[in-house]
């Protein structure tokens, strides 16, 4: 190699080495101070990289290095961790240390589980929940577990006695889940619900209920399907089984505009416009969604809107 070779070559390795030597070093970032006092915080340290952006417990907090990697944190509005350590990350590094003045905030122990012995009422039920006054039900109250030795005493109301009565409680015997009672109904002119209601010692957080419908005979067995107008046209509606034959005219009905049918029947509503009038179908309503084919149920109008419109 020539002389003059070599000197270049020395000559870069020191440059290199002068740029190397040039660059500072930084070590991983360090916590040097970490105090808390009520919702005032301060965290102070080295390390990071310089003026890299600095977080707190993942960005409770935020801050920056200076640019010899030094930093300076500090809010009066921070909420302390339970575990009283704040952890700073410049992204690369990161470093941990417990906060003086802040006390570790223990989980509050679960409350105690009630003795399994213990039973609690878990539920009433009557049945069936439909009945034609004055035929009788039966309700049923049912425990968490066996009743303990001298029964388990279930307070009992109904919120309407005119519809459906209780006895005033009902004794689980010891040893048994369950105990039924009887629930007397009253004759009726038009349906009635009542609430049968249980408490165990008049608390009422202990209370279960179930709820009876009692009908008088007659809507007990049936529903009603009605049409009325919704529109200015003129036209007649049947339905089959026979029982509608409704005339829509100037927005209104006449003739038979509703009929009973028995439960569970399925009716369909034929519309014939007049003339001078054309039909647009039924619009949908609850209870008549399709009026090609009403399941009639008990003690509902089905009531249908009939579309008649002048040409």
């Amino acid at each position: 190699m020539s002389a003059s070779r070599s000197a270049a070559a020395l000559t870069a390795a020191v440059v290199a080495l002068t740029v190397a030597l040039a660059q500072p070093a930084f070590a991983a970032t360090t916590i040097t101070r970490a105090d808390l006092q009520g919702t005032s915080v301060r965290i102070e340290g080295s390390g990071s990289s310089p003026n890299a952006p600095l977080t707190v417990n993942g960005g409770v907090l935020t801050g920056q290095a200076d640019a010899n990697g030094a930093f300076r944190i500090q809010s009066n509005s921070f909420a302390q961790p339970a575990d009283c350590v704040v952890t700073v990350s410049d992204g690369s590094t990161s470093a941990s240390r417990t906060l003086t003045g802040c006390t570790t905030q223990a989980p509050p122990p679960p409350p105690p589980p009630p003795p399994s012995s213990a039973p609690t009422l878990s539920a009433l039920t009557v049945s069936p929940t439909d009945v034609v006054g004055p035929d009788p039900a039966t309700g049923t109250v049912t425990l968490s577990a066996a009743a303990p030795a001298g029964g388990f005493v279930v307070d009992l109301t109904s919120d309407n006695p005119a519809a459906a009565t209780v006895p005033a409680s009902v004794t689980v015997p010891a040893g048994a889940a369950q105990a039924s009672f009887p629930v007397t109904t009253q004759q009726l002119t038009n349906a009635q619900s009542a609430v049968i209601i249980g408490t165990v010692g008049g608390v009422f957080s202990t209370e279960r209920h179930g709820i009876i419908t009692v009908w008088d005979a007659f809507h007990f067995a049936n529903g009603s399907v009605s049409v009325f107008p919704g529109g200015t046209g003129t036209g007649r509606v049947v339905s089959q089984p026979a029982g509608v034959d409704c005339l829509i005219a100037n927005g209104s009905g006449s003739g038979t505009c509703s009929a009973f049918f028995a439960v569970g029947t399925v009716v369909r509503l034929d519309a014939t416009p007049a003339a001078n009038s054309k039909f647009v179908g039924f619009a949908p309503k609850p209870g008549c969604i399709d009026a090609s084919k009403i399941t009639v149920a008990r003690g509902t109008d089905h009531a249908c809107q009939v579309g008649f419109l002048p040409r």
